[in-house]
């Protein structure tokens, strides 16, 4: 008469257990890992959060700046720019110079002529070429523009207000001469100084560059 095997009791099975880690019984409970890697939906959390950490308003300029009045060094040029225009600068290579600009700016490439950087308004606030020897030239909100006649082939020259668009004053005279060389160029330069005396400055009396300082 074979002998039946005796049942394990709870306490039996318990004791075959002794010795091993806590962690071992909740682990065999759990959901086990997946031997291909994390879950999709981990992966997508990932990649969502390092995305974050780009930013599109990281902007590529060239190194040199066009070095308006009162500045004498790109180094300083730099500084004012971050005063007043909140500029970050992130890395510096030999020919380039990538930086943070505020919320809304880019930079635009059109089809021909140097590429824009406006500002979250689109206004042009500066131009600059992709050549090894490019500079940056930041504009200034009052210019002395030429404005051409094509019917008669003359030529005048007016003061715009870029931050608006506003012509403010306008030459009387139509010439053939152009540029600096039309008649009413200095009378039109007097007048900006008289008026706004730090116009040359291209970091003055822009709205965004004028609080930023105060601040």
């Amino acid at each position: 008469m074979n002998k039946a095997k005796p049942k394990l009791t709870r306490q039996d099975a318990e004791r075959l257990f002794e010795g091993l880690p806590a962690g071992a019984t909740t682990r065999a409970s759990s959901r086990p890992e997946n031997p291909f890697g994390p879950e999709a939906s981990d992966v997508v959390k990932r990649v969502e959060g390092e995305a974050a950490l780009w930013k599109d308003n990281l902007i590529t300029l060239p190194v040199a700046i066009e070095l308006p009045e009162g500045y004498d060094s790109v180094s300083r040029m730099r500084e004012a720019m971050t005063r007043a225009l909140r500029v970050k600068w992130v890395r510096e290579g030999k020919d380039e110079v990538v930086a943070e600009f505020p919320e809304g700016w880019t930079a635009i490439r059109p089809g021909s002529g140097p590429c824009e950087l406006r500002d979250a308004s689109g206004v042009v606030r500066a131009l600059f070429g992709w050549a090894r020897n490019a500079e940056l030239r930041i504009l200034p909100r009052y210019l002395i523009e030429s404005q051409n006649n094509g019917s008669n082939g003359l030529g005048s020259v007016l003061v715009r207000d870029r931050g608006n668009g506003r012509i403010l004053e306008r030459s009387s005279v139509w010439s053939a001469r152009t540029g600096t060389n039309h008649p009413d160029w200095t009378k039109l330069v007097a007048w900006l100084d008289s008026r706004y005396p730090d116009h040359r400055d291209p970091l003055r009396y822009w709205d965004d560059c004028e609080k930023n300082i105060r601040t």
